[in-house]
């Protein structure tokens, strides 16, 4: 779908003159995003890719944000097309949090702080299924390979012990918290796709890693969110020594799924 097609397709249920203008904006690895501004009128604009790899519903991810806008967790969701693979929800001044070259103690702090308000949302939504994302993804390859498919029927069986003597573990969980997705000072907070209540210690480690932290600031990030939310420090390492293999895994799942490099 061309930009111009784009614009056409909103102009109805958004009100818009015939001056709108379609910005694209950099970032995502997959959807695209752009900003539409139409005079005093300011829209951010996703077009989705690769939704039959990811099978995400988009529908139930709409009516979860309306309730994370309510409690000002998240922009407001204004319009959806499935069909178009569309979505539109309020612009947010200072819209994205600049994006770092080093993350230094007050940035690993933010993050923290970021994780504990997630965490602490009482948030009615579906519980995040890992076997069943892991699931989905191998069936977006043509041929997966015997040992991933074996990886994936172990990793479910471990993931389904463990999940049964966590369950104190189990919050709201954001599982894409980039820095890139705090708007400060707004305490904004975006892309909420992958969202559900899951595994505190599994968002933790998705946070350290879609930063790309290194180890030193992997660590504090763990010793920050241990001090905020009074957990010792020994059992969130040991917690997320726990779900290491998970995370990983549905990293390079993912990865394989949209066909991108890592």
């Amino acid at each position: 779908m061309q930009n111009n097609e784009l614009v056409s397709l909103l102009l109805e249920p958004l009100g818009l003159s015939d001056d709108a203008i379609l910005y694209p904006l950099s970032g995502g690895a997959i959807n695209c995003s752009f900003y539409l501004n139409d005079d005093s009128k300011e829209f951010m604009v996703k077009r989705f890719q690769g939704e039959q790899s990811l099978g995400i519903d988009r529908q139930e991810r709409f009516e979860l944000q309306l309730q994370l806008a309510k409690k000002r967790l998240a922009p407001k969701p204004i319009y959806l097309s499935t069909e178009k693979g569309v979505y539109v929800e309020e612009w947010i001044k200072q819209h994205r949090s600049q994006l770092l070259l080093f993350f230094d103690e007050l940035h690993i702090n933010s993050l923290a702080s970021a994780l504990t308000r997630i965490h602490k949302a009482k948030i009615k939504t579906s519980r995040v299924n890992l076997p069943r994302e892991w699931h989905q993804y191998l069936t977006t390859l043509p041929n997966p390979p015997s040992y991933l498919v074996e990886e994936v029927t172990q990793a479910t069986e471990k993931w389904i012990e463990i999940t049964e003597t966590t369950q104190e573990d189990e919050v709201f969980c954001h599982n894409d918290l980039s820095w890139a997705h705090l708007c400060i000072p707004t305490k904004i907070i975006l892309d909420w796709e992958y969202a559900g209540i899951g595994n505190r210690y599994f968002d933790i480690l998705s946070c350290a890693k879609v930063n790309g932290l290194n180890t030193q600031q992997h660590d504090f990030l763990l010793s920050a969110y241990a001090k905020l939310n009074n957990i010792p420090i020994n059992k969130v390492y040991d917690a997320c020594s726990q779900q290491a293999s998970f995370l990983e895994l549905t990293y390079r799942l993912w990865y394989e799924a949209v066909g991108i490099e890592p």
